[in-house]
């Protein structure tokens, strides 16, 4: 495959992968990549062109050979050029997330309906209902990650939780606050809960920089980009994964999880066996810096658009 121009464009850049992928693209390729953000949270993804006019986007476009976005795009006016351009064999879509899961039909219709998605392969509660799927992986540039900050062996150990993966539902943490509400009881001087609400991604980084066990979620039988954070800082990271997620990730080091009980008894072992917990954490990080990093993603992503570009449609 020659050298291309991708234009990245997404609406919200879900935990920040379109600018690692724009990035990566970059680095590692021939290829030439421009990353178009229209919107932005507290979160605080960087990007490259941040909600431009509808003259610069035209420009983008006509700029481009190929495009691949971050989720479908809302209609407006400057998503206008960018739907009229898109076609089955120059254009790739990530479906990953809570907007591909409450609403799969979207991703199945109009001018989306034989593009072909990618970004939630190993989550059967989006590639059973969201097709073709192309099985991609999450991607991290490390080496800009702050450094883990070294803790006491036997000082109290900090569970870290992502703002997402803490809220007030069952589904996502009931069982995790039920085992909490005992742990935190029986083991006041060993255990700090550490729940981050409402901070950019980048200051995340720091504080999971200095925690010990790190909680994902319950609902969706996979890990994402929390677990992946947490487990680079060495943490034993704690997730319910389906049979269905390994089948495409066996080899992933999670703490599988599903009920009350599973995680007291799994943080009960972690308070009498520090020694354990840093041998997790160890397979855990050598599990995403080889599975997930930039160097290695970005080859999948890669083939991807050559097999779109030249193979799909034949």
């Amino acid at each position: 495959m020659s050298f291309i121009n991708v234009l990245i464009v997404t609406e919200w850049d879900n935990g920040g992968q379109m600018y690692a992928l724009y990035r990566a693209l970059d680095l590692y390729t021939e290829h030439k990549a421009r990353l178009i953000t229209f919107k932005q949270s507290y979160l605080n993804y960087d990007t490259d062109v941040f909600d431009p006019n509808l003259d610069k986007v035209n420009v983008l476009v006509g700029w481009a050979d190929f495009f691949i976005l971050g989720e479908i795009l809302q209609p407006r006016m400057h998503t206008a050029p960018i739907l009229a351009r898109i076609r089955p064999d120059n254009c790739i879509v990530r479906a990953g997330g809570s907007t591909a899961r409450i609403y799969p039909q979207y991703y199945m219709t109009n001018e989306y309906r034989k593009i072909m998605k990618t970004g939630a392969f190993h989550d059967h509660t989006i590639t059973s209902r969201i097709f073709p799927m192309a099985p991609t992986v999450n991607m991290y540039h490390f080496q800009d990650f702050p450094p883990k900050k070294h803790r006491v062996n036997n000082g109290r150990l900090k569970i870290v939780f992502s703002g997402t993966a803490l809220k007030q539902k069952n589904e996502h943490s009931g069982e995790f606050m039920k085992a909490w509400e005992i742990l935190s009881k029986k083991y006041p001087d060993d255990l700090e809960l550490i729940n981050i609400r409402n901070t950019s991604w980048k200051e995340t980084l720091k504080i999971k920089a200095g925690c010990d066990i790190c909680f994902d979620q319950l609902s969706i039988g996979t890990y994402a980009n929390s677990a992946i954070e947490g487990m680079y800082y060495y943490m034993p990271t704690l997730a319910f994964v389906s049979a269905w997620s390994q089948t495409v990730h066996p080899d992933a080091p999670i703490v599988n999880v599903k009920t009350s009980g599973e995680i007291i008894d799994r943080i009960e072992g972690y308070i009498d066996n520090r020694n354990g917990m840093i041998d997790i954490g160890w397979e855990g990080h050598n599990y995403v810096v080889n599975n997930h990093s930039d160097l290695i993603a970005i080859k999948k992503w890669e083939a991807l658009i050559k097999y779109v570009s030249e193979e799909y449609l034949k």
